[in-house]
């Protein structure tokens, strides 16, 4: 194996779970909007599903800043290698902590959308259809 390889490896793994985590939290705010009660004054959230809501959007503004802050560093950096006079073709090594934002947030990412489904969504379905 290559280093060249486990780069592969990880960047594949780490975007199938980015897609994962994002249709996990576009499920559980379908399944939040399902469970909601209608009242006269409007509707209305068990609280577990209010907290459970809190932490899956917590999880789509992660997603959606994960990639606008990666989109945002890289260009930055690929301006700076530019007006270096760097070649469109030269080989270099990037900084790795151009990617530490990136991965805080895909790690937050992850962690919100486990504690929105193990900590609140799924404790709520198992306790209002549970025999």
């Amino acid at each position: 194996m290559t280093l060249d390889d486990a780069r592969s490896a990880y960047e594949a793994l780490s975007g199938k779970a980015s897609d994962i985590m994002r249709q996990l939290g576009l499920a559980g705010i379908a399944l939040i909007w399902l469970f909601r009660v209608d009242t006269p004054k409007g509707p209305t959230l068990d609280s577990g599903l209010l907290r459970g809501a809190v932490f899956v959007f917590s999880a789509v503004i992660c997603d959606f800043l994960q990639y606008a802050i990666g989109a945002t560093i890289w260009f930055r950096y690929f301006r700076h290698e530019e007006n270096q006079g760097r070649d469109d073709d030269a080989q270099f090594k990037a900084p790795a902590w151009l990617n530490w934002p990136t991965w805080t947030l895909f790690f937050l990412k992850v962690a919100a959308v486990l504690v929105a489904y193990f900590g609140y969504i799924i404790p709520y379905l198992v306790g209002r259809f549970a025999v």
